[in-house]
């Protein structure tokens, strides 16, 4: 072995020890791994920290001691009115404070195909894949007349799908006022409050949760058994809830989709019931997470076999939007320690995203998942200097590694939220993307389908992928246990008609080039995926509604 691949195993392995974040998926378990490169600037005096102005770096528009004259704040310079006001390292803006874009989208047009294609996923998924109360699973046909169902499955990521369905449908909502948006968002928060009080224990969330009907339940004996997964099923014998069942071992992913889409409701659905149910949700669960040092208990009172661990950047966003929901003293209180200038390095060890590329992609998933309210509360409730902090770390950690890689969701978080220009590049890589892959991404039903090994002639290799590869076949028990198994991959990514088959395209790797999936035209996937992707677009005027 040479030894540069030596020294490779060794960064791998010292990689592993450092803290993670990821996104959403099977069952959660982000990579332990993700990226740190060697130039990074989290150092003790970058970032507009209070010392940040050195000698040598005060331009004529710098806020060095001197250089706040009289013609500091020109048209011409990048300081804005506020530029001269000193805020506290652990500055919280006084609440309440909004971010929500005008109401200036145009519904008078004719639908374009676009728009035609989300009102049949919005109707699909409306008849087919919210049953009983209102969680998302995908659906078995007994045929492909698609008119009745044979049973419902995969309900295992019900909480974080249900949640970024919710974000669609209140964007949905916003956008078009439609009575029927608003009737899924009040149903889809009744069965995500639902999923938070049927477990029993304050503060913890169910899965799914659901009447114990065939389609969907196997069985007292089924749910009893401690094999395999089985474990995670739980009859509710008395109560509120008697007669139902609920999925455990519950993951800080389907938090992260529980918090993006309930914090999007509050904002953007006009319904006073709701607000106050997820005010009283959201302080529970916040309060239940405080209480246990950021560790997810389950109704056993032990951690969660999965991911149970909430590592900051999931902490901070997730309290941001307690404190914008709830306007309680005590989130702010939690949220200042971790704005104060020396933990900007804690943040910078927990988004390193390098190997979420190779190995649990769906870590990015849920970055972007996070970050979107992060950064969109960031701009009006912390310091200009926090805030553009938290957009470089978007900027660099979660959204670099996966730019321009034909995901909608991906492009859609960074031009509402990142440093998107449309005027620096003509014509706009970004939203030509973002409209090719909503043009491409196939029509509902999105029924299971085979894709066989890419044409090597269609792509380039991604060297780092065949010498991770090559390591990982050398060495399994070493990298099987940290990370999971690496294989070969592209260098570039495949448009959407050449990615697999899968319940949430843009939380699946893109680079693939082995056969996947299978071809059952009877087995349909939600869809939520093309809905967030969507409306997320139309909601911040991206896309019009004659596209």
């Amino acid at each position: 072995m040479t030894l540069f691949r030596f020294g490779l195993l060794a960064l791998v392995v010292a990689v592993v020890f450092s803290t993670a974040v990821g996104c959403g998926g099977d069952d959660d378990d982000d990579s332990s791994g993700d990226d740190v490169s060697s130039d990074d600037d989290d150092s003790a005096d970058d970032d507009d920290s209070s010392d940040d102005d050195t000698v040598d770096d005060d331009t004529t528009d710098d806020d060095s001691v001197d250089d706040d004259t009289s013609d500091d704040d020109t048209a011409t310079d990048d300081d804005t009115a506020d530029d001269d006001i000193e805020y506290a390292d652990d500055y919280i803006a006084p609440w309440p404070q909004q971010n929500i874009p005008p109401r200036v989208y145009d519904e008078s047009p004719s639908a374009g195909p676009l728009r035609v294609k989300a009102e049949e996923y919005d109707q699909w998924n409306l008849d087919w894949h919210q049953p009983y109360y209102g969680g998302i699973v995908e659906t078995d046909f007994v045929s492909t007349d698609y008119d009745e169902v044979a049973n419902y499955y995969y309900w295992n990521d019900s909480t974080e799908w249900t949640g970024v369905y919710l974000t669609s449908q209140a964007m949905r909502y916003y956008v078009t006022g439609e009575a029927q948006a608003k009737a899924n968002v009040l149903k889809a928060a009744s069965m995500l409050s639902g999923n938070l009080h049927v477990t029993g224990r304050p503060g913890f969330l169910a899965r799914y949760h659901a009447p114990k009907d065939p389609l969907i339940y196997q069985g007292d004996e089924w749910c009893d058994s401690n094999e395999g997964e089985q474990d995670r099923c739980h009859r509710v014998e008395s109560g509120e809830y008697a007669g139902d069942w609920w999925w455990g071992e519950t993951s800080r992913d389907m938090y992260n989709g529980w918090f993006l889409g309930l914090g999007m409701a509050f904002d953007l659905v006009d319904d006073e019931d709701m607000r106050e149910q997820i005010r009283m949700d959201m302080a529970e669960v916040l309060d239940e997470l405080i209480s246990t040092d950021w560790v997810i208990i389950d109704e056993a009172g032990e951690p969660t076999t999965k991911a149970p661990q909430v590592q900051p950047p999931f902490r901070i966003s997730w309290l941001l939007i307690g404190y914008h929901v709830t306007g309680h003293a005590r989130f702010a209180d939690q949220l200042r320690p971790l704005l104060l200038n020396d933990y900007r390095k804690t943040f910078g060890f927990a988004m390193i995203n390098f190997f979420n590329r190779y190995v649990e992609y769906f870590g990015h998933c849920l970055s972007h998942e996070f970050f979107y309210n992060w950064l969109r509360l960031s701009k009006v409730y912390f310091s200009p200097d926090d805030a553009a902090f938290f957009a470089e770390l978007f900027e660099t950690r979660a959204h670099e590694p996966v730019r321009l890689t034909h995901n909608a969701f991906f492009n859609a978080v960074y031009m509402s939220q990142g440093a998107y220009d449309p005027e620096a590049e003509s014509p706009d890589p970004y939203l030509g993307q973002l409209i090719e892959d909503l043009t491409d991404f196939r029509p509902a039903p999105n029924y299971q389908y085979y894709l066989p090994d890419r044409d090597p002639d269609s792509y380039t290799l991604d060297p780092v992928s065949v010498l991770l590869g090559d390591l990982s076949d050398q060495y399994p028990g070493l990298f099987d246990l940290i990370f999971g198994h690496f294989h070969y991959q592209a260098l570039e990514a495949f448009p959407i008609p050449e990615q697999c088959s899968t319940d949430f395209l843009f939380q699946r790797n893109p680079f693939q080039i082995y056969a996947c999936g299978a071809d059952r035209p009877t087995h349909v996937f939600a869809g939520v995926d093309y809905l967030i992707g969507y409306w997320m677009a139309a909601y911040h005027g991206f896309v019009t509604k004659d596209m």
